[in-house]
């Protein structure tokens, strides 16, 4: 990817807003970020030969490792849609709280899933935090099935606006964390898709 449109560290690109909350992209890395949840969507297998993606890598790195451990111990199993919230997260995590997510088998992805994951994640932010939510999926670089990404957009912005529109003014902002040098392609993507699921 082009880093002919990257963005410092910590910008905000604005997605709209909804039911009283306001979307984003913030540039920069889940586990420094200062919000009040942070949430990272994690596969339930990783393929021989993927890259499991930075917001993970990074967010474990910075938990001492308790991520993995939790997969290994068999603890969180990422299947669709389960949760696992862990509080009081160490420095330099500035969250108050780390919501995991599954998001099912790589690379098989399905809509309905993805947007019923998303309203799971969605409502427990509306009932941890009330705040500030931030949000960064798994992604993994592997030579498997194509990542239909419009569809996907869709699907959690769907899930995310079915909690909002139930519980309206419960959550502040919900933000999508990305690394500065796809933000703003991240950005575009979600600005098309509000355009298409949020009728005002």
């Amino acid at each position: 990817m082009s880093n002919d449109r990257h963005v410092p560290v910590d910008s905000i690109l604005p997605i709209g807003r909804c039911c009283g909350t306001a979307l984003d992209v913030v540039a920069g890395e889940l586990s420094t970020i200062a919000a009040d949840l942070a949430i990272v969507g994690i596969c339930s297998r990783t393929p021989a030969g993927a890259e499991l993606a930075t917001a993970v890598e990074g967010l474990d790195h910075a938990m001492h490792g308790a991520i993995a451990r939790l997969r290994a111990d068999g603890i969180f199993a990422g299947k669709w849609g389960e949760t696992l919230f862990l509080s009081s997260p160490p420095a330099p995590i500035k969250t108050k709280g780390v919501l995991l997510l599954g998001l099912g088998p790589t690379g098989r992805s399905v809509a309905s899933h993805t947007r019923r994951a998303l309203r799971s994640a969605a409502n427990q932010a509306v009932r941890l935090s009330g705040g500030h939510a931030a949000f960064a999926p798994a992604r993994l670089v592997t030579s498997g099935t194509r990542f239909e990404a419009a569809a996907s957009t869709r699907a959690i912005l769907r899930g995310i606006i079915d909690v909002l529109s139930a519980q309206p003014g419960r959550l502040e902002r919900w933000s999508f964390v990305a690394p500065p040098a796809e933000a703003a392609v991240l950005a575009d993507e979600f600005r098309m898709a509000f355009a298409l699921v949020w009728e005002q």
